[in-house]
């Protein structure tokens, strides 16, 4: 059967038109798809951009605060949950992560510079204690001898600060003592503060010892606290301190008449006692090492600190709490011997030689005794018993003795009996 023209015709238009509507519809699905893309891919460029946006505004700063200022917090996470877990997340962790290694080095730096300096200051104190030890005893002027005394205890501030900086470098304080009675501790404590004259050392209810390996760590601690007590009060008011028993062994209690702590500052004062985390870069600008130092001593050797409570003259009361673990018997005071006179060496007298008389004493006219110069060998005999002859015929090196012997014996309980050079056992 042949078919006509115009149904060919029509046979070929109409699958023309199928032929153009099946194109017209898998464009559209196409164009559907691509739009769905775009759209897709716009979101996804705008959720990347808020991400990015969102670290850098929130999660470093948050990061930041944690690392460098030691404030206790957490580092909010991604903005966008559905991105957690891709490469772009950890993209960011992976930033996030690089700032804290960079944090860590620099603290490290920070601290292995802060250290040197400290030991540096150690040394040079130290030095100049030794030659402030030379130039007391080789000058018995009480006027020089006072001078000499203000400048050691300048050097003993000196080296408290050290101290406190080499204890926030994860360093020891760097001396070592004997078992030391409480209350030479507290003195010495007291001895190294710029206004020591205002702190009172009310009462001491326990005669026992600090052991040796504690000693300096409780010095330095007492120290910081009495620093601040005496800076945050008055100059007119005075610092009381006195020791009483606890039931797990005795407690040093400091209570200044100052202006006392907000909550704020009781938070911080917690925070730099007993932040372990802390670094020196959370220690502010300028650095304030004195509580921070007192809570990283007390975590290493075993005694408590705090400072939460308001003294009785609305201040601060700050107290050490030491354990009886640290404590033992005060050991045996030492009274050195009275010197004696030695005796000049008698000549020996031969059997039977009789004893010379005393030769006649030359008379004036008037029956009065002459003065005679003795002879040589007289200067080998004992000093005579009459105080005021003997303090006569002292030189004047002899004459200031006792007055340099209480003068040092000052400075020996002022200062704790320091030793003569950094690290080795007192006496």
């Amino acid at each position: 059967m042949t078919l006509s023209l115009p149904a060919v015709t029509a046979w070929l238009l109409a699958a023309a038109m199928m032929a153009t509507g099946i194109l017209a519809l898998r464009y559209r699905n196409s164009a559907a798809l691509r739009a769905e893309r775009i759209a897709f891919l716009e979101r996804t460029l705008r959720a990347h951009e808020e991400e990015t946006r969102h670290l850098l505004e929130r999660r470093l700063p948050a990061l930041k605060d944690v690392l460098s200022q030691g404030r206790p917090g957490e580092i909010p996470g991604p903005l966008h949950p559905e991105l957690a877990g891709s490469p772009f997340a950890r993209t960011h962790d992976g930033v996030l992560a690089l700032y804290r290694d960079v944090a860590a080095d620099a603290e490290q730096s920070s601290q292995g510079l802060l250290l040197a300096v400290a030991r540096k200051l150690q040394g040079l104190a130290n030095n100049q204690q030794m030659k402030i030890t030379e130039m007391n005893q080789r000058h018995d002027a009480p006027e020089f001898l006072q001078d000499l005394m203000d400048i050691d205890h300048t050097n003993a501030q000196i080296l408290r600060r050290a101290v406190g900086m080499a204890v926030i470098c994860k360093a020891w304080p760097g001396r070592q003592h004997n078992a030391t009675p409480l209350h030479d501790v507290v003195r010495g404590a007291v001895g190294r503060i710029l206004d020591y004259r205002r702190v009172h050392i009310v009462r001491i209810e326990d005669s026992r010892a600090v052991s040796g390996r504690a000693v300096e760590a409780l010095v330095v601690t007492l120290a910081e606290l009495l620093e601040n007590a005496t800076r945050s009060s008055n100059p007119s008011t005075p610092v009381q301190v006195h020791v009483q028993l606890t039931h797990g062994g005795v407690a040093v209690v400091i209570e200044d008449a100052g202006v006392g702590l907000n909550a704020a500052e009781r938070e911080k004062a917690a925070r730099l006692l007993h932040d372990e985390a802390l670094g020196v870069a959370g220690l502010g600008s300028p650095p304030r090492f004195g509580l921070a130092a007192c809570g990283s001593l007390a975590r290493r050797y075993g005694f408590a600190v705090s400072v939460d409570s308001a003294s009785a003259f609305g201040g601060v009361r700050a107290v050490v709490n030491i354990p009886s673990a640290l404590l033992t018997d005060a050991p045996p005071a030492s009274s050195p011997e009275p010197a004696r006179a030695v005796p000049a060496p008698a000549v020996p007298r031969q059997a039977g030689e009789p004893v010379a008389a005393a030769p006649p004493r030359a008379t004036t006219a008037g029956g009065l005794p002459k003065r005679t110069r003795q002879p040589a060998a007289r200067a080998a005999t004992p000093a005579p018993a009459d105080p005021a002859r003997a303090t006569a015929r002292r030189s004047p090196r002899e004459a200031a003795a006792p007055l340099d012997a209480f003068l040092r014996g000052s400075h020996a309980a002022a200062h704790d009996h320091r030793p003569t050079s950094e690290g080795t056992p007192e006496a």
